[in-house]
């Protein structure tokens, strides 16, 4: 997630999601396909990004997770959550293959 506009977000996540990606967000059926998975991380707006209780583990050489809260304003709304990834390393840097919002 980035503060500003969907096509930003957009170019940010083309280089960060891996090919092979699960995203769990809040009120939507479970994405497994990268393109649909870039259409629902970079389809709103948003903005008072606040990033808190970040927590990082490297689970293997070639995975890793993060865990924090966001509280920001989503599309105009308020949104608040727990957020979970894990990154595997690839010859082109960590990937993002799972991303998970839980309501907070």
């Amino acid at each position: 997630m980035l503060t500003g506009q969907p096509a930003s977000a957009r170019s940010f996540y083309e280089n960060l999601l891996h090919d092979r990606v699960v995203v769990l967000l809040i009120g939507k059926k479970p994405i497994q396909e990268r393109e649909a998975a870039l259409a629902a991380l970079c389809g709103a707006t948003w903005t008072a990004c606040s990033l808190t209780g970040l927590s990082a583990a490297r689970l293997s050489q070639v995975v890793g997770a993060v865990n924090y809260r966001v509280a920001a304003t989503k599309d105009g709304v308020p949104y608040v959550a727990r957020v979970s990834s894990v990154y595997v390393r690839r010859g082109d840097g960590w990937k993002l293959t799972f991303h998970q919002h839980v309501s907070w």
